[in-house]
């Protein structure tokens, strides 16, 4: 009877010595199983046109360059993988199995990836393009109805070291100071060398110390222009102190974070469609001005698709008098809630206009969060007589017409109603700061005024409400995936056309994504795409 052998150590013995040889596959193609999500990204960019890309290589000097399909294929899947750093894909092409079959066994260092990631934005676009085309052809995308949002994602900014119009002032007294000192002792200097070698040396160009330090001031003085206008910005929207401006990305704005507090911030957005959720466009702005990309990003859209909107689901901040009006002129519609004191039966629309609200609907009546005294949309317009009524059924008349210069340097004609019989009135309390000024309530609109009076009877539809829902899902699940599985919550590349170009990627990776989840669940599908 044979008795088993006891174990010398107590501790478990490695399963794999490292000096025992092994017998693996011998072919990277037998490393990757069948259904490893590699292979369907490779058989999906392997349908793409690559054409663009290749022609702008030489073709005949230099190193064979690796092919433009691979280097995409690579950083798309990093992407996928929650690898954004061309150091780490570095790493993973000499480590992983699965990017060493997706590379063929290509090591390729991290300045390669960088550089290839950096230059081809306008071919990147096209692939973007090519790929959605795809989706549209396949039945899978419809560019008919869109969703527009925006969000914040960080930049790599340090919050702490900010210009301000001020500080950039003493930095340009400074400097000139530096340039000054700098000048006269090359004055100095050069009536030395004269009385040493005579007129015969001269100098066509300043030292590069001090041509260093000109242009450092040409630069700061362009900043200094641009914290001024920021400047004016915040005092034309009554905010207090100066305008921040980051020091390490000038680009990027302080603004508030989406997990809270304040830091060096730009403001992303996407666009996509209804059908599936795949992104159809995407950009980088620059502050909290995504509100004014709606009706170019729709033109952009219908132009590279050949195809036409006719409906785009969007928030509050987006359905601003300018873009309803340029929508109707634009022959589409936007879904979405105005931006105003929302109460359900709003006891001011009343049948007759110049009778006084029941007492017992006051209470129910729109009150302003920071007047704390009636809203506007407690007056009602009557456009024949182009007046407003008040609550208490008095009538406030038109009284002139101003040109209200808007933030982007455009006008628009701003019109003034004013009641004249405020006097005694029993709810000045509720309408005025201010009860017994002489001057009556006045109420304001402009030209766009028309066309939300339009969007707020549109979306009374019980349809309407119910498309609106739809955003919440579609417009912003993009962004928490992108967050999430991509850790994009904050950008590695400095610069507008840095981080735009950063964006793109991301977004290309989303779709890669997408379509591939749904080839992976849609075996008739992947054959069409992939047969």
């Amino acid at each position: 009877m044979s008795r088993r052998k006891r174990k010398v150590s107590y501790w478990q013995d490695a399963p794999l010595p490292r000096d025992q040889i092994l017998l693996i596959p011998t072919r990277l193609e037998d490393a990757i199983p069948e259904d490893h999500p590699v292979r369907l990204l490779d058989e999906l960019l392997d349908r793409v046109d690559w054409s663009e890309y290749e022609a702008a290589y030489n073709g005949s000097r230099g190193q064979p360059p690796i092919h433009p399909s691979v280097m995409s294929k690579i950083l798309l899947f990093a992407l996928i993988r929650r690898i954004r750093t061309s150091r780490q894909i570095e790493y993973e092409l000499k480590h992983s199995i699965d990017f060493m079959w997706l590379a063929s066994g290509r090591k390729i260092d991290h300045t390669t990836l960088s550089e290839f990631r950096r230059k081809n934005g306008k071919q990147l676009k096209g692939t973007f393009k090519q790929l959605i085309t795809r989706a549209i052809d396949l039945g899978v995308a419809n560019l008919a109805e869109l969703c527009i949002d925006g969000t914040r994602v960080l930049a790599d900014a340090n919050r702490y070291k900010s210009w301000t119009t001020e500080r950039l002032e003493r930095a340009l007294k400074q400097l000139d100071a530096e340039i000054a000192d700098a000048l006269e002792n090359l004055e100095v200097a050069d009536s030395l060398d004269q009385d040493l070698l005579g007129d015969d040396v001269s100098a066509d160009k300043l030292p590069k110390s001090i041509a260093d330090m000109k242009l450092r001031r040409e630069q700061l003085a362009k900043l200094q222009q641009v914290t001024r206008e920021m400047d004016l910005v915040r005092k034309q929207n009554g905010s207090d102190g100066p305008a921040q401006l980051p020091r390490t990305d000038t680009d990027s704005r302080i603004l508030p974070n989406k997990e809270g507090g304040y830091a060096p911030n730009y403001t992303p957005m996407i666009t996509t469609e209804i059908g599936s959720g795949f992104i159809v466009h995407c950009d980088v702005v620059i502050g909290n001005v995504e509100h004014n990309q709606l009706l170019s990003i729709v033109n952009t859209v219908e132009v590279d698709y050949e195809t036409k909107v006719e409906c785009v689901l969007a928030d509050k901040a987006y359905t601003t008098g300018e873009n309803l009006t340029g929508a109707e002129e634009a022959g589409f519609e936007i879904i979405g809630p105005m931006v105003q004191v929302e109460v359900e039966h709003n006891p001011a629309i009343r049948a007759d206009l110049t009778q006084p609200v029941a007492q017992d609907k006051l209470s129910q009546l729109p009150i302003n969060p920071q007047s704390k005294r009636f809203d506007k949309s407690a007056f009602v317009y009557d456009e024949e007589s182009d007046s407003y009524y008040c609550p208490a059924g008095k009538q406030l008349i038109h009284r002139k017409t101003e040109t209200k210069k808007l933030g982007d340097g455009q006008t628009i004609a701003h019109h003034r109603y004013r009641c004249d019989d405020c006097t005694g009135c029993p709810l000045a309390q509720m309408c005025r700061s201010t009860p017994e000024s002489p001057r009556g309530r006045e109420v304001f609109h402009d030209d766009h005024e028309p066309a939300r009076r339009r969007q707020r009877e549109r979306m009374k539809a019980p349809e309407a409400k119910e498309h609106s829902k739809k955003r919440t899902h579609i417009g912003e699940v993009p962004f928490a995936v992108i967050k999430a599985c991509f850790s994009m919550r904050r950008f590695l590349l400095r610069g507008i056309e840095g981080v735009q170009q950063e964006w793109r990627w991301i977004a290309m990776a989303f779709n890669i994504k997408k379509l591939m989840e749904m080839l992976r669940n849609d075996p008739a599908l992947r054959a069409k795409v992939c047969g």
